[in-house]
């Protein structure tokens, strides 16, 4: 990054800075997926008495790295740990236990996607709420010194347990930003009113969750412009998140982190003798988050040229090196969307207190200062 200067670089992280806000999940979702996974949660209480039943959010959502979807009127995609305290012998009795109680409900039996997930039930809540909720069923994986759980699967109509761990995940994620989170805190506590609990992965957001949200949107634009069968290779946000956690420190910009990830996350890729490219899960490190590229090497290949266009379009040829305020606004729409960078320049408008006027043929810019008429630019590009 020592080819860029000073105040470009801060240019450049002042325009990320605002990006990553703007993609971050409104208080209006926030607050209605918050009610949703506690009504959730008391329903299936109420209804499994033999059982002793907790539900908590896992995923983007539980690690505040969730993002707004690509088009305005798609869902936000929510990921729900439903823990049946209890040892079941068969995995579809686990997984059905949960799907019969959800259709069994005058409520949720319509919101319930009839197609089975491969692991999952799925609530499509109403449009107004625009998310849907994956239920993710579970039970406590007995004998082992950890939080991990134990899921289903289901593979041509067979099903399997499988292990997974997103409680210790989310701690290992957590631990990360305790020094940026403090320092945040001490310097803007005033501003914060919400519980604790919120603020942790809510409002007080890091460094490390807006750099991975920036690059989770990044991606989706790429690939939402692929055909269908290209979507596969798309790379699991499981391996974004996890690279960048490795190389953060609490000191970086999000341009600093961006650069260390296009530049450094080949070191945290192992490896094997056979030629096999292995991603350790941080809490549990015989489990590689990369086992799918020995199947699919087109995966692998995705990721690697993912990360070469992510380096030019973030970095190399960022939008600094146009000098057209259109120009810039283009190229920013596209690699990040229309309607985010659309609300990203008209609150900057806002923020320096002039009112932005659209006409036929005159955008006028009006403040105490000055008043001056440009061409119409949309400030974002066409």
């Amino acid at each position: 990054m020592a080819e860029l200067e000073n105040l470009e670089k801060e240019k450049i992280n002042e325009m990320y800075e605002e990006i990553a806000d703007e993609l971050n999940i409104s208080d209006a979702v926030f607050d209605s997926a918050n009610k949703s996974y506690k009504a959730l949660g008391e329903y299936l209480d109420n209804n499994l008495k033999d059982y002793k039943v907790t539900i908590f959010p896992q995923g983007s959502m539980n690690l505040g790295t969730l993002i707004k979807p690509i088009n305005q009127d798609d869902d936000y995609d929510l990921d729900a740990v439903c823990k049946i305290y209890y040892e079941f012998e068969f995995p579809a009795d686990l997984k059905n236990l949960i799907g019969d109680v959800l259709k069994e409900s005058d409520r949720y039996s319509k919101l319930l996607v009839k197609e089975e997930g491969k692991r999952c039930w799925t609530l499509k809540y109403s449009e107004a709420a625009n998310f849907h909720m994956d239920i993710l069923p579970s039970m406590p994986n007995n004998g082992v010194n950890n939080n991990s759980i134990i899921i289903t699967h289901k593979e041509d109509g067979n099903y399997t347990f499988m292990v997974s761990n997103p409680e210790d995940y989310a701690t290992w994620f957590d631990k990360l930003q305790e020094k940026e989170r403090r320092v945040i805190f001490e310097r803007n506590k005033d501003k914060f009113s919400a519980e604790v609990e919120d603020l942790r992965k809510y409002k007080i957001r890091t460094t490390l969750q807006k750099t991975i949200q920036i690059l989770k949107r990044h991606r989706d634009i790429k690939y939402s412009n692929l055909p269908e069968e290209e979507k596969d290779k798309k790379p699991i946000s499981i391996i974004i998140t996890t690279l960048v956690g490795y190389m953060y420190t609490g000191e970086e910009t999000i341009l600093d982190l961006i650069c260390k990830f296009v530049n450094n996350f080949q070191k945290y890729i192992e490896i094997d003798e056979n030629g096999k490219y292995i991603i350790r899960n941080p809490i549990n490190k015989d489990e590689n988050f990369a086992d799918k590229w020995e199947i699919y090497p087109e995966r692998k290949a995705a990721f690697y040229s993912w990360v070469e266009g992510l380096k030019k379009d973030l970095i190399t040829n960022n939008f600094m090196i146009f000098e057209d305020l259109v120009d810039k606004g283009n190229h920013l729409k596209k690699v990040f969307g229309t309607a985010v960078i659309e609300s990203v320049f008209e609150k900057r408008a806002n923020a320096m207190s002039k009112k932005y006027i659209k006409t036929e043929n005159v955008a006028t810019l009006t403040s105490d200062e000055t008043k001056t008429e440009v061409r119409k630019h949309n400030f974002y590009g066409n």
